[in-house]
């Protein structure tokens, strides 16, 4: 009963408090992205990005992403000097709004590893509050586990859902937005007629024109383009 009672909340609750933010971009403004694969992915396919375009052509919005494959909230591995190299980057790539999507690694650690993963968010939203000061904060959940592509969902599931509701507490704590792509995963997971993954948990081109359509609602409200609109710039 506490499982579904967590479900239900996640599902009942608002993609986002963003839904004014497409009018207060301004332009030039900057949004970077951090995450792990499925921040990487979405980035590199582009459709995030020519939304977020699409929605304000006159604006030359700025879009970064410093995500990387494997990332975690408390586990980052770099080459040797890319501390130096990201100082240069930030300076050139000043952000407005930051967006972070972690959860769905630190997720197999179950509900033993919840405490880490708040004590490590906490950690990184003030490191990421120092290094961006005055920027808007989104956090993004991890999408749900398709049960067509994989087996074992429910009880991943459960796990994910566990970890999304603690992004949405940390988002309310740090008066962060919060964008629920857990529940957007799951009913977009019931109305497709093809899988959006593949292993159940890596967004396939057709996931990731559905996610990348779930954030630019999100971030834009009325603002974003449709998503039937051709994401082409």
């Amino acid at each position: 009963m506490k499982t579904l009672a967590l479900l239900l909340c996640l599902v009942l609750w608002p993609a986002a408090a963003f839904s004014a933010a497409g009018e207060s971009l301004r332009t030039g403004d900057g949004l970077l992205f951090y995450g792990s694969g499925m921040v990487e992915r979405l980035l590199e396919s582009g459709d995030l990005e020519a939304r977020l375009h699409l929605a304000h052509p006159d604006k030359k919005l700025r879009i970064r992403s410093l995500a990387w494959t494997g990332d975690e909230v408390g586990y980052r591995l770099r080459p040797e000097g890319y501390v130096e190299h990201l100082k240069t980057l930030l300076a050139a790539w000043p952000a407005q709004v930051v967006v972070l999507g972690y959860g769905m690694n630190e997720s197999f650690a179950g509900a033993a590893g919840l405490p880490a993963f708040r004590a490590q968010y906490q950690v990184y939203l003030r490191e990421i509050a120092r290094r961006h000061p005055g920027a808007k904060l989104v956090l993004l959940s991890p999408i749900a586990i398709e049960e067509r592509s994989t087996t074992a969902t429910a009880e991943r599931n459960r796990d994910v859902a566990l970890y999304t509701q603690a992004i949405a507490e940390l988002a309310r704590e740090h008066r962060a937005d919060f964008i629920d792509l857990f529940a957007a995963s799951r009913d977009a997971y019931a109305r497709s007629a093809e899988p959006l993954t593949t292993q159940g948990i890596h967004l396939n081109a057709a996931g990731t024109r559905t996610i990348a359509d779930a954030i630019a609602r999100s971030l834009l409200g009325d603002a974003a383009p449709a998503a039937t609109a051709s994401p082409r710039l």
